[in-house]
């Protein structure tokens, strides 16, 4: 009896091993319950409700272009990438700065799987975040009366949802990189998304909102209003995959070989 007994917690014990998806709960955990704390709840509302009452308290009804800036040159294209960047970019850095890395390095999972779990569950939260931010634009947008956006909608939140992948693992990588990662993407962002962007060859391919322009251009409405080619819609999509699959290789790795010492890295 003892022996079965002793089989028996040795199962146990066995099932009890941290598995990703596991590691995934845990952290998707912390994730939400922080974001919603007294400290970050003036951010959180912020985040979501602070552009769309800009947008509502001074735009007028039925203006599509002005609209369309506020929609897509200015949150889309500038302020979504900038809350990925402050959020993906701290993501380890947080721990850095309040010395839980050690805790959580010391756990028995790799470092590529921490750094994967933590960005999957701040892309869950973002998505979640600007997902809200998002419809509230589209619904300032019919309530000002702007012709076509019914047949923009869904296209533009699948845009998004590409716009964070792709952002976020860009910034993860960011903030592995240097304390001052949102130097960092300001240059990247001036460089390579609006300087390459531009360039009419094949080196804009570089530029991850040329790829999201030439879905959106897919758009009657966008097309109306903006001079961006509409072809290569698929293979737009198949190269922002293949950026945040990149972008999180390099992050995973990066992570798992360089050492971050309290000493020089607690700063951001």
């Amino acid at each position: 009896m003892n022996s079965d007994h002793g089989v028996v917690s040795a199962e146990k014990t066995l099932q009890l091993e941290p598995r990703f998806s596991r590691v995934v709960r845990g952290l998707w955990s912390f994730t939400w319950k922080s974001g919603v704390t007294l400290r970050k709840m003036p951010h959180l509302f912020f985040l979501i409700f602070g552009l769309p009452i800009l947008v509502y308290v001074t735009l007028d009804q039925g203006r599509t272009a002005p609209y369309l800036r506020f929609l897509v040159d200015f949150y889309l294209f500038l302020i979504l990438p900038l809350h990925c960047l402050a959020s993906f970019g701290s993501m380890i850095r947080d721990d850095l700065q309040n010395d839980t890395l050690g805790f959580l390095t010391t756990r028995p999972i790799t470092r590529a799987q921490l750094f994967l779990a933590k960005y999957l569950c701040n892309l869950v939260w973002m998505q979640l975040a600007l997902l809200a931010q998002a419809c509230l634009l589209l619904a300032i947008g019919f309530l000002k009366e702007i012709p076509g956006l019914p047949a923009l909608v869904p296209l533009f939140l699948f845009t998004q949802v590409l716009a964070v992948t792709v952002y976020g693992a860009l910034s993860s990588v960011l903030g592995l990189v240097h304390q001052r990662f949102m130097v960092l993407g300001l240059i990247y962002g001036f460089l390579v998304e609006i300087g390459i962007g531009r360039i009419p060859t094949n080196i804009n391919s570089l530029s991850m909102s040329h790829h999201m322009q030439m879905l959106l251009a897919r758009n009657t409405l966008i097309n109306e209003h903006y001079e961006w080619l509409s072809t290569g819609g698929p293979k737009a999509v198949f190269i922002i995959l293949v950026a945040t699959g990149v972008f999180l290789a390099g992050g995973a790795a990066l992570f798992t070989f360089r050492e971050y010492h309290s000493t020089t890295e607690m700063q951001k």
